[in-house]
This record gives C-alpha cells, sequence and structure tokens, in this order.
C-alpha cells in the first residue's frame, strides 16, 4: 500500500492552451490506483499558479505518475522529473511515452517504469507489486541497467465499472476561450476505444507500436449513467468516431430522453451518419450539440491516398443531409495536403461554404508514428517532414502553409457567416445554458475586443508601414 501518490498532468499554461478539459486519461489511472493508495493527489498543471512538482511533494510521497501524452513542453517536463527525489517512485504513461520508452528511462535517470499502451490494469498491477518481469506493456531497467521491454500489453475495452476520478479534481472545468471563461461547465467522456477505419494521416486508431486497435464500444447504460453523475452543462465525447453504431446511438439518446437529463454533447462522426436521418432526429432531441466530421480535402486524389473512403461528390452528397440538422456542423480539413496547389486548398473556404457548415478548422498535415504519412512522403518527391513531424514541401514552406490556413479562415468566416452560426446556437442551446453564457458575455466581448486590438497594434508596431512613418516624422 503506497501512502501518499501524485498523478501529474505536466503541460504547462499558454495563451493556446486548452483549459477547458480535464485530463481524462490520468483521472482513469487515479481511478486504478485508488485501492492502493492511502491519500492520493491530482494536479494539473494548466491550473496551477506553481507548476512544478515540488511544491506538491509531501514527505510520504512515495509514488509519482506522469502522464505525457503530447509532444509538447517536453524539455520541461523532463526537467521536472529529474527535480524528484531519487527515492519516489516515478512511473511514466501516456501516448508519447509510450512512443518512445528508452529516450525517457535514459533521460531520466530516476524514473523507475515506463507504462506502454493502455495504463489502468497495468498501474493496478504495479501497485499490487507483481513482478515487473511479468506486467504487459513495461519498460523498466533490470538490476544490471538494462532496459528491458515486456511483450505489448493487449488492446482492451474500457472496464465499465471504473470510472474516472473526477473527484479528485482541485477546480471544476469552464469552456474557456481567448483566456475568459464562458461559465459554461464542461466534461468529457470516453464511450469507446479505437476506430473501424484506415485513415492514412490519422494514428489514434492504432496503438503506439503500429497495432490496428479496434473499436470497442461501452455499453449504452454504462455511458449513461456516467452521464448522470456529471454536473457539466456541455459534454465532450473522446471516441475517435461516436457514431459508428447508430442503433447504440438510437440507444444511448432513448435513455437520456428517458432519464430526463437536460445536457448538450459534442461528438466525433463519419459523414456515414447523414445515411440515417432518424439518427439525427433522435440526437437533437437527446441535447446533442454539434458533430465534428473529418473532410480533410476538397480533393478525389488526396481522399484516395489517404484513404478516406469516400469521394467529393458523396461529401457534397451528404452534406445535403447534414445542413438540414439544427445541430452545428464542424469540418476537419487538412492545409498542406500532398500534391495540391495552393489555389486547391484556397478553395476549402468556397467549398465549406458550399457544404453549408457552420465551423471550420484546418491544420496542417502531420507525420506521427504509424499514422503511414511518412511512406506517403518518402514517396513523394519533394516533400519533407521537419523535427515536429509537419510536412512541407519545397515549394511550399511552413510559413507558406500558416499563411494558407489564415487566409481559409478569412475566407470562410465572415461577419454574417458568423452572427448566423450564433442564431443557430442561441436556437439550441437550452435555457440553463444560455443564462449561464449571457452573465459572462459581456465580460467576454470586452476582453474580446480589447486582446484584438492589443495584438493589431503590436502587428502594426512592428509593421514597415510604421516604422517608413516614424522614419518620416524624423525626417
Amino acid at each position: 500500500m503506497f501512502r501518499h501518490a501524485l498523478c501529474i498532468s505536466p503541460y504547462r499554461l499558454t495563451r493556446s492552451s486548452r483549459t477547458s478539459f480535464p485530463p481524462l486519461g490520468l483521472e482513469y489511472i487515479a481511478a486504478a490506483l485508488q485501492p492502493y493508495v492511502e491519500r492520493i493527489e491530482l494536479v494539473n498543471f494548466r491550473h496551477e499558479r506553481t507548476p512544478a512538482t515540488r511544491p506538491h511533494l509531501k514527505p510520504e510521497t512515495d509514488l509519482v505518475c506522469y502522464s505525457i501524452n503530447w509532444r509538447q513542453d517536453l524539455d520541461f517536463i523532463r526537467d521536472d522529473i529529474n527535480a524528484l527525489p531519487p527515492d519516489v517512485m516515478t512511473i511514466l504513461g501516456g501516448r508519447t511515452a509510450t512512443e518512445n520508452p528508452a529516450y525517457w528511462l535514459e533521460a531520466c535517470p530516476h524514473v523507475n517504469a515506463v507504462v506502454c499502451g493502455d495504463g489502468e490494469q497495468a498501474i493496478a498491477e504495479l501497485a499490487q507489486h507483481r513482478p515487473w518481469s511479468e506486467i504487459a506493456g513495461l519498460c523498466y531497467r533490470d538490476d544490471g541497467g538494462r532496459i528491458m521491454h515486456n511483450p505489448a500489453r493487449a488492446n482492451a475495452p474500457l472496464d465499465e465499472d471504473l470510472m474516472p476520478a473526477r473527484h479528485l479534481r482541485r477546480r471544476p472545468y469552464y469552456l474557456t476561450t481567448k483566456g475568459v471563461s464562458t461559465g459554461i461547465k464542461v466534461d468529457k467522456i470516453a464511450g469507446s476505444r479505437g476506430c473501424p477505419f484506415h485513415c492514412k494521416f490519422c494514428s489514434f486508431a492504432v496503438n503506439p507500436w503500429g497495432v490496428k486497435r479496434p473499436w470497442t464500444p461501452r455499453s449504452a447504460a454504462s455511458i449513461v449513467r456516467e452521464i448522470e453523475q456529471l454536473d457539466a452543462d456541455l459534454v465532450f465525447f473522446v471516441d475517435d468516431v461516436f457514431t459508428h453504431q447508430p442503433e447504440r446511438v438510437i440507444e444511448i439518446c432513448d435513455l437520456l430522453i428517458a432519464k430526463k437529463i437536460h445536457k448538450h454533447y459534442v461528438v466525433n462522426a463519419r459523414l456515414e451518419i447523414a445515411g440515417r436521418p432518424d439518427v439525427l432526429r433522435k440526437m437533437e432531441q437527446a441535447g446533442f450539440l454539434a458533430l465534428l466530421i473529418g473532410v480533410e480535402s476538397t480533393q478525389d486524389a488526396t481522399l484516395k491516398s489517404m484513404q478516406k473512403g469516400f469521394t467529393v461528390e458523396q461529401v457534397r452528397r451528404r452534406f445535403d443531409v447534414l445542413r438540414q440538422s439544427k445541430m452545428i456542423i464542424n469540418a476537419y480539413f487538412i492545409a498542406g495536403n500532398l500534391g495540391e496547389t495552393k489555389e486547391e486548398m484556397l478553395s476549402t473556404a468556397g467549398f465549406a461554404r458550399s457544404l453549408g457548415v457552420d465551423l471550420i478548422h484546418v491544420s496542417r498535415l502531420r507525420s506521427d508514428p504509424y499514422s503511414g504519412v511518412k511512406e506517403l512522403v518518402q514517396q513523394s518527391p519533394g516533400y519533407h517532414i521537419d523535427s515536429e513531424g509537419f510536412v512541407y514541401s519545397d515549394d511550399y514552406s511552413a510559413l507558406d502553409i500558416a499563411n494558407v490556413r489564415k487566409q481559409i479562415d478569412r475566407e470562410f468566416y465572415s461577419p454574417r457567416h458568423v452572427a448566423r452560426v450564433i442564431v443557430k446556437l442561441v436556437r439550441i442551446l437550452n435555457w440553463r445554458v444560455k443564462v449561464k453564457a449571457a452573465a459572462t458575455m459581456p465580460f467576454f466581448l470586452a476582453v474580446l475586443i480589447f486582446t484584438q486590438g492589443r495584438r493589431k497594434m503590436r502587428k502594426w508596431l512592428r509593421s514597415p508601414a510604421k516604422a517608413k512613418g516614424l522614419e518620416a516624422r524624423r525626417g
């Protein structure tokens, strides 16, 4: 039995940080640990004024677990780990740690082990003092200092009886944008793991050693039982694809309606759901607020190379149905796809408008381990991958692609379009969320106007026109 355990989400607060969302995976780890720990704390550095582990250490702390999922802040995380006392058992997990466990064991001499893959069962086995050689997915040093890699842990569905340790949160989570809280409390929930599709650019459908993760859903009853316990107004499903089984979606909706649960939900979906208008209507009745749908490109050649499983014409036909929905429709696109010209990239805004999309999110093409993008780049002369995994080419640098993304946003988000989406959103929201949002709206708008104005002023002060004007005054 451990005396005191710290579960650490080690990413610092930045202007672009998604402070709205709790570290759900780490909360699952904390829940799995609880039977074996006298006292446990969960610390999210994005919510801490002093973002370092040491202020949270107690004399009795004998276990620290870091969740390292993303590639930012890695030097900071490494230094924070190395500042821990060597006698505290330190365990790392998360996707980024899993991708290169040897690096963390070499760069952090006091780290005892790295859990690769799903961590709930592995951390429980560690806490039960099971021999480390018998724990699947564990990487550690043997008595001679050699790094040992145990066989991979098999993919497994979520344990329906294991709920995230939300009670360990040190403060609530609110939907936040531009650093300003909307007053709308948010949460996340996992209804499934894995994905049945094979998109080339996506690595989330496989585990970090390249094995395909089958889509494994939780039961509708367990999902709704968990939702009943949430005090959030807005719930984000972290599922790669929530709508894969339409009949299961209907079952979830029917239970939400029968239990009179009045919340809103945001989910990832596939275009195929357009074939079931009855499911879309049922989702609207149950409070579903938004569908996040990956379209990725306006070009058939790109869609084929990325193995999206549909054509541009099929996209248009399916959006003939989707744009009739009362829900907000967000379409994901990628700028910098292999072989696309600037004109083809810039066609995204007009294409999205023709579909009737409410929101778009344009990202850069990135090569994650095991995603398949690296193979495509190697087969495409003139294309390269930078140190952070982003793809660029001899014709289009990272700056060129960034400028394309900005231009797409400017062309799509006209004032009139934004106003229309706001009106649609207000019509969808239930009265409780409307009241909370209305209470913070004046302050939010004031901060938004101030920050945007300050940003434009800084940009103007750095501009050649400003320098030319100052030079003229001096003359």
